[in-house]
């Protein structure tokens, strides 16, 4: 497969972009605190940026930490995913943007979780004809389950 016919078949993590036009479009407040879990981006904070300049509080494990406190975990990759693991868990909500191990933990222990309709959701994403309004509704709309999900959980 192309990447193309790969991202177009849900099968690609989803970049910071669409990260940042989800979260906007599900109703997420800029003032969010967005925590990226996981190793360091490819490109460094050039890759976020779409995420960093919708989100003023966009923080990593090595952000949240003091000084010092991760370096007993550098190369220990297991011990860093479970930080990543006890912070997502913690969080008010989790959004994957892939399906990876981590994700699928998540989908099965998180009280609130929203799994990002991938395959439904990119084509919208490219079609620059719609307003952020249409978007917005659009994006609800592929949602509503894991949203509705979100509100039963909530009230156990």
């Amino acid at each position: 497969m192309t990447y193309t016919q790969r991202q177009l078949a849900g099968l690609c993590p989803i970049n910071a972009l669409e990260m940042a036009r989800l979260l906007k479009a599900l109703g997420a407040p800029g003032s969010a605190w967005v925590y990226v879990a996981g190793g360091e981006p490819f490109r460094r904070n050039k890759a976020l940026q779409p995420l960093l300049a919708e989100f003023t509080n966009v923080v990593t494990k090595e952000k949240l930490a003091q000084n010092g406190e991760l370096s007993q975990y550098i190369n220990k990759s297991s011990a860093l995913a479970a930080i990543d693991y006890i912070v997502s868990l913690s969080s008010d909500v989790f959004v994957p943007s892939h399906g990876g191990n981590m994700g699928r933990a998540m989908q099965v222990r998180h009280r609130k979780y929203i799994k990002p309709n991938k395959q439904s959701m990119l084509p919208f994403f490219d079609d620059t004809s719609i307003f952020d309004a249409e978007f917005r509704s659009i994006m609800r709309k592929l949602h509503r389950k894991s949203r509705g999900q979100l509100e039963m959980r909530a009230k156990l």
